[in-house]
């Protein structure tokens, strides 16, 4: 994943206060933001790993923007990330992180837990724990007190055309939109927070999802240089995507390309896979 950030020093004092580690070299994903968006070719960056298996690292850029509210616009709106003891992390939360709401069961499962947080560049993260299995879902297991994202959650405008676009993408099985509360797309839009809202997941890999949530429209501010927030997601792939989806491939290095998928509401996906 990549995000922009008001202040790097702080981003990344932020995410060593929650144990990560930096990314012990360079990485792809990196090289391939660089060659994909010319605007943040000069902006200093750093990455932490967050997880060894699978590989998983966070790249924060250093960007001129607003901070956002969560879900103020489609795209990319939060992660989840997987917590070994949520209670302890909500007693000592470091203060970078502006708590939205504390631990709670999800609405369709005893078995998950979550709280709500916003980081210091505005970024939405569900702490999850997962005390138990949850029918339907093949879930990770926490390796380390904060771990790997596990779920990227898609603010999209319309759930079944994202829902059969990322299906095409991914090559599964399309799921069914089923209705469950998301309290701060609810509060951020005057609704209950007990409101259900539309939402897919999408499966990914083994333990790895997208979260496709239906999008609640807002007046939008036009002409606006881009906020800090979420940036990107790279994935890893052996093959290249489906024809038509992306955009033709960036060289990364001689044996790896990297394709902009192009998705239904601008969120953008680098796609890495071998060059064969």
């Amino acid at each position: 994943m990549t995000l922009r950030v008001p202040r790097l020093s702080d981003a990344v004092a932020a995410y060593h206060a929650l144990g990560y580690q930096d990314a012990p070299f360079s990485t792809d994903s990196a090289a391939a933001i660089a060659l994909t968006d010319p605007m943040l070719t000069a902006c200093p960056n750093h990455t932490i790993l967050m997880s060894q298996e699978p590989y998983q690292t966070l790249t924060f850029i250093e960007w001129d923007g607003d901070v956002p509210t969560p879900f103020a616009a489609p795209g990319w709106a939060a992660m989840e990330v997987l917590v070994k003891d949520l209670d302890a992390l909500f007693a000592e939360l470091p203060p970078a992180f502006s708590l939205l709401n504390p631990p709670a069961a999800l609405s369709f499962s005893e078995h998950i837990r979550a709280m709500q947080v916003a980081g210091p560049a505005g970024e939405l993260i569900y702490f999850t724990e997962v005390s138990g299995e949850v029918p339907g879902f093949t879930l990770p297991t926490a390796t380390q007190q904060v771990n790997q994202c596990f779920v990227m959650i898609n603010a999209v405008t319309a759930i079944q055309t994202s829902i059969d676009f990322y299906a095409r993408l991914l090559g599964c099985a399309a799921p069914s939109a089923m209705p469950a509360r998301v309290s701060i797309l609810s509060r951020s839009n005057g609704l209950d927070e007990d409101h259900r809202h539309a939402i897919a997941p999408i499966a990914l890999s083994p333990g790895q999802l997208f979260e496709l949530d239906q999008w609640i429209e807002r007046p939008a501010a036009v002409g606006q240089h881009p906020p800090c927030g979420w940036h990107s997601l790279s994935i890893r792939r052996n093959t290249p995507p489906p024809e038509g989806m992306a955009t033709a491939p960036a060289v990364i290095t001689e044996h790896l390309h990297c394709y902009d998928i192009a998705t239904p509401d601008g969120e953008r996906i680098l796609w890495l896979c071998p060059h064969h």
